[in-house]
């Protein structure tokens, strides 16, 4: 499985939310996936809900036409962290 990010947007999340594309893609192939949804929103667009440091994330990704998980963003979320509450993560 391969993912790709901007690098931009990777260091814009660093310095503004002190999460990295590298730390959630880790997240992402060691199978540490709350849920995958689908984005109303946006079209083609899903979101993985992850647990990071304590906190629900979403992260909103696209699959190109060459199977790539593309990921967008980054952002804690009360309304997920609501619904899942960091449930089954191993690293709690």
């Amino acid at each position: 499985m391969e993912i790709l990010w901007d690098k931009e947007k990777n260091k814009r999340l660093i310095l503004g939310r002190s999460v990295s594309f590298e730390e959630i893609s880790g997240k992402i192939l060691s199978g540490e996936i709350l849920d995958v949804l689908d984005n109303p929103g946006r079209k083609n667009q899903q979101y993985f809900v992850l647990y990071i440091r304590g906190y629900t994330w979403a992260v909103p990704f696209l699959i190109d036409r060459q199977k790539r998980i593309i990921l967008k963003t980054a952002f804690p979320s009360r309304k997920f962290h609501k619904l899942y509450g960091g449930k089954n993560d191993s690293s709690r």
